[in-house]
Formats: structure tokens, sequence, C-alpha cells
């Protein structure tokens, strides 16, 4: 937005006379700031309120107009109402009808600008909606009122910030209704054809509280690949075991919800579809070895390539070598070195081999049993030398970073209780915002009826 150089000039003068006479003597540049945020926000309640009423009187001054019960709603006077902006409580005046076959009262100008009395404007409630999905609600309330110099109700806050996570879910459902028309898919297919590139999905699931019990919360992250240009590679960085230095995911959409695996598939295949999984030339799956998870990429992308992340397939090995040797003594890292080349390399026969061998000494049976197990049912899943040969990322730490930022660092905040509804409203909006998909839902705020 552009404004007149001259206009600009013309206020800052006034706002430094105005500040040269309230501190003539300021110590503090803080003072200074700080009045100066004051001044402009009066300045700005009253600009609003005068651009409100302004805007009132500009529309057509009809002495009756329609009403939705096919009556006439007539005009009775202009009533004042209180809005909560950015600038803070803001009170204007503007034109009143009242139907009097039904009683239902009507303002053109809320109608047009999406206002309502006693509610927040679409301005505010994104910044609280941002505020609410990155810390506590209490402790938001406590930033907006630094930022913003006046006090927002915490209860307030969190209805903002869910409602941003309600949006995100009607996206959703749109997506979905979307992704069951043949019609729609037929179309995307003619409009997009295939893909070049690969595309990557990877699929998780977290524990996040809702009523006094744990609910898992399943993730979805897609995204592309690429090489880190700033990266030198040196000779030992190929043999160093669980390192891909040079690979950096990017273009992340994070989603999620609380469901089970066959109503969550809905979401998963909805927003493939949405990311053009499908007409990808090559799809690549990173996830742990969750059942639940390969039933739905194999029922939805039996084609795709199927990678478990290595550093779960890892995390089998120290409790064999705990139990067998003993914590950090030579023959635990002697033993854990060799079985973790063995997993980098693929080697997957001869990793399990030299984990049935320490059935002759005391150790952990359940862990060797446990390994064992998750090895031979992901054998394939396992081919980590031709895998990183071809390029692949083996690592699912793009979804587990999503678990951490959405359910770690919000759902799961100290004193934090939550309704199942709460939770996942707030989860979808902090999915959105991380993942740079904020400003659609901005845009569906904003144009929110006033019965919201």
């Amino acid at each position: 937005m552009k404004f007149s150089t001259k206009v600009v000039e013309m206020m800052a003068e006034i706002m430094a006379e105005e500040m040269g006479s309230l501190l003539p003597e300021a110590q503090d540049i803080r003072e200074i700031e700080t009045g100066m945020r004051e001044l402009l926000q009066k300045v700005g309640a009253e600009g609003l309120k005068r651009y409100l009423e302004h805007a009132d009187k500009a529309e057509p001054q009809e002495k009756e107009q329609d009403c939705k019960c096919q009556g006439k709603q007539r005009y009775l006077f202009r009533r004042e109402a209180v809005i909560l902006s950015v600038f803070g409580r803001v009170s204007y005046k503007r034109r009143y009808y009242v139907c009097k076959e039904c009683g239902r009262g009507a303002c053109p100008l809320d109608k047009r600008l999406k206002i309502a009395a006693g509610e927040v404007t679409a301005g505010l409630a994104e910044l609280l909606a941002v505020a609410g999905v990155e810390t506590a609600f209490a402790e938001s309330s406590r930033f907006i009122e630094r930022f913003l110099l006046f006090r927002v109700s915490d209860n307030t806050l969190r209805k903002e910030t869910e409602r941003f996570g309600e949006l995100q879910k009607e996206r959703e459902e749109e997506w979905k209704r979307q992704s069951q028309d043949e019609a729609w898919l037929q179309e995307r297919l003619h409009k997009y054809g295939k893909q070049a590139g690969r595309l990557y999905g990877s699929i998780d699931g977290v524990m996040a509280p809702c009523k006094g019990e744990w609910r898992e919360m399943k993730n979805i992250a897609w995204y592309k690949v690429a090489k880190v240009r700033s990266y030198e590679k040196h000779r030992h960085h190929a043999s160093v075991v669980g390192e891909q230095n040079d690979l950096q995911a990017r273009d992340i959409t994070y989603h999620c919800d609380i469901q089970p695996p066959d109503q969550f598939g809905y979401l998963f295949w909805a927003t493939a579809c949405q990311r053009n999984a499908d007409l990808h030339e090559e799809l690549v799956f990173v996830c742990d070895g969750a059942i639940w998870i390969w039933k739905l990429i194999e029922r939805l992308f039996p084609q795709a390539v199927q990678i478990v992340d290595w550093y779960h397939a890892s995390e089998y090995l120290p409790p064999i070598a705990e139990a067998a040797f003993g914590r950090d003594t030579p023959e635990y890292h002697a033993w854990l070195d060799q079985s973790r080349f063995l997993l980098w390399e693929g080697q997957i026969d001869a990793l399990i081999h030299v984990c049935q061998l320490l059935d002759s000494i005391p150790t952990d049976q359940k862990a060797v049993y446990d390994a064992v197990s998750y090895f031979t049912n992901n054998q394939k899943r396992m081919d980590y030398a031709r895998f990183r040969q071809q390029g692949y990322f083996i690592g699912s730490g793009t979804v587990e970073s999503a678990g951490k930022q959405i359910a770690g660092l919000r759902l799961k905040r100290a004193g934090a209780r939550w309704t199942e509804t709460g939770a996942i409203a707030t989860a979808k909006a902090r999915a959105a915002w991380l993942c740079d998909q904020w400003d659609d839902l901005a845009f569906r705020r904003a144009a929110l009826p006033l019965a919201v």
C-alpha cells in the first residue's frame, strides 16, 4: 500500500511537535518510542472511526431496503457500535434499518465490510491467532498487550485461534470432497499432467493430551528434497554412518488430525491430491515402521518407493547392546558401531544374524525379538545403501519435526488442558502457520459473514 509522501511528512511533523511538547527533555528513547506508539494508536482508532462513518455516509441513502423475510427494512437512525480492532476499541455510528415484519435489524456498512458490533475485526483476529498458535493463550494475551498496548482476554484469543483452525478444517473438507470427485481428478490431470521429479511424503503419530487422556495426533508432511549448495562434501563424510548433510527438505506442507487410520486416510489422499502426489514422476515415502502407516501407503500409492526411517530403525540397537555388554563399555560401543554400519549399508540379513548371536549371552530377549521382527518385516524398505546411491532421503525428521513443533511445543505445554475439538483446531491452525498457508486462512477469516 503506497501513501502520499506529502501526507506522511505532514503527519510526521505533527507527531514530532506533539511529542516535543509532551516530552521536552526526554532522556530515554524508549519513552519517546512508547509515546509515539500510543499516539499512533489513538490516531489509528480515530482515523478508523472517521473512515467508517465517512464510508457509511457514502452508502446509498435509501429509506428502506429488502429483508430476507420478503418484507422491508426501514431506516431508523444512525446507531452506534463498538468493535475491537488493531487500534483497540473503536466506536462509530452507521445507518441502521429494522424490518417491522420479522424484527430483523441490519447495517449495510457492517454487511459490506464483514464487521459486527462487539466483535473482533479480521485484522486483529489474525494477530490474535498468530499469537495463539505460538504460545499458551494466557501468555499470548500478555504478548498482545505488550505489542498492541491494550488487553485482550484469554478466551477471545483462544476463540480466534480455534476459528482459524476450523477454517483450515473446512478447507481440508473441501479438498476431501474434491479428491473423491472423478471429474475434478480428471480435470486436474488434464491441467497439470505428469509432474517431473520426486515428491516425498512422511506420516507419523504423536501423543497429545485431551481431557485428561492421551490421544494420537497423526501428522502428514509433504515435501521436496534438494541438495545443499553450500555443503562441501569431504571424503570422510561418505563413511559417516547416519549422516546426509548434503540433503535438505524444502517446500514443506503439514497437516494433522486426531482420527482412526481409516478416516485419516481421506485427509492423506486429499492433501496428496493438493500436492499432485499421484501425478509426480516419482513418489517416495519415508516413515517409521508403524503397520497402519504402510497399509495406508500400500492401499493408496502401491507404486511409491517405501523407505523406513533409518533413525527409527537404528533405535532398536542400543537396548540390545546395553543388555548384553552394559552401558558405555568398549564392547557396547564396538557391537553398536558394527551393527549400525550393517544397517547403514542395508545388510539386513547380516544384521539380523548379529542380533541373534547374542542369544548365547545373558541379554534382553525381548529387545532382540523386537529388533529382529522389525528388521525382518521391513527388510525391503531398509535397502539403505541403494537408497543413498540413488539420492533418496532416508530420514523422516521432517514429519517428526511437525510432531514436535505442533504437539510438542504447543499442545504439551505445562498446565495445558485441551478438549479434543480445541486441540485439533489449534494444531491445524499451527500447522498452517508453520508451512506458510496462513494467508489463505486470513483471507477466509476476513470473508466470514457477520453471524459467526
